[in-house]
């Protein structure tokens, strides 16, 4: 899959959640971080788009679970044990499924990377908000809001019945 298009925001954060996605490091502000939970406590849903992992029950209402290796179009070894890290802005959340025990890197261990605008009509894949340097390697913080968007849309789980979009 081709490197998606790059954003020039970048969020602030105190500490980063970081986790594995096939061969990538990932990352999502840990201000965004509602919760963790071992996936073990996920329902499928029947007819469901590959992407969508299913839900999960998060402090009493039902969220929906991205599969994000699967959103990414990346092979994903399953021998890991699985994670649902909770995102949430305000009364909205969802939950990205990944393998492998996520990880709190506090901000001062994250080194900002520049990274070039985006070039205009190239927007084939989910837009990156950052790019960091932790322990050597790049470590991507996406924006996972505009994925979920684009594969499940808030609407969608409303008229679903199922809370947190």
């Amino acid at each position: 899959m081709d490197q998606p298009p790059l954003r020039k925001s970048v969020l602030a954060t105190r500490a980063l959640v970081t986790f594995s996605v096939g061969d990538g490091r990932y990352a999502a502000p840990v201000e965004e971080v509602a919760g963790l939970l071992d996936a073990d406590r996920l329902s499928q849903l029947p007819g469901r788009n590959p992407s969508m992992a299913g839900v999960v029950a998060f402090r009493g209402i039902v969220v929906p679970v991205l599969d994000l290796a699967a959103a990414l179009g990346v092979e994903e070894s399953h021998a890991a044990s699985a994670y649902a890290i909770v995102l949430e802005r305000g009364t909205d959340r969802f939950a990205l499924l990944v393998r492998g025990m996520p990880r709190l890197v506090p901000a001062r261990d994250a080194q900002h990377k520049e990274h070039p605008a985006p070039v205009e009509g190239e927007s084939d894949g989910p837009v990156i908000h950052a790019v960091y340097e932790i322990a050597g390697r790049d470590v991507v913080s996406l924006d996972y809001w505009s994925l979920m968007d684009s594969i499940a849309p808030p609407a969608a789980f409303r008229l679903s019945g199922v809370g947190g979009r």
